[in-house]
């Protein structure tokens, strides 16, 4: 289980850069402007396979050795197995992982920490921005793919794991 809390300064830059691409000046839209800028960054982080806005999240695993956490991973600030708090771990930041040892057992891990990207890289601003305006101007259209453009800013972005 996850609870995702993003960065609200950097949802609101987000919106405002929106607003300004597609020229709206008024306020009356923002809810469905939001809707569709949500749905774009969600689409982009599942597409380049990382958080994109730097958010706080708590997620709830069952217990393993290693635990995969989502990437790029700022910061782990509580960790918990099988309700009790810990800090016989080790986190590798580069790969997401937190190692704990292997004489540790448990059922459930809690994990509570930071991810996502500090600066958002200009290409996946505007690859967002190109997918909500697409969402926008379409709400009837069922969009199948990314915008051709939007793969295209996102694709040097993209991660790919060895399982």
């Amino acid at each position: 289980m996850r609870t995702r809390l993003p960065d609200g300064s950097a949802l609101a830059f987000l919106m405002s850069k929106l607003k300004s691409h597609l020229r709206v000046t008024a306020d009356d839209l923002d809810a469905e402007l939001m809707a569709k800028l949500t749905a774009a960054i969600d689409s982009a982080e599942h597409f380049i396979g990382r958080i994109i806005l730097e958010s706080s999240i708590k997620d709830t695993l069952p217990f393993s050795s290693k635990v995969a956490l989502s990437r790029p991973l700022i910061s782990v600030d509580g960790v918990e197995v099988d309700g009790v708090e810990t800090s016989d771990f080790t986190t590798d930041i580069f790969t997401g992982l937190l190692l704990f040892p292997d004489d540790m057992t448990g059922h459930a891990v809690e994990v509570n920490y930071t991810a996502g990207m500090s600066q958002i890289p200009p290409d996946i601003v505007n690859a967002i921005l190109l997918m909500a305006s697409s969402l926008f101007a379409n709400p009837m259209d069922s969009v199948e793919t990314l915008p051709k453009a939007s793969q295209m800013l996102l694709r040097p972005h993209r991660t790919y794991d060895l399982l």
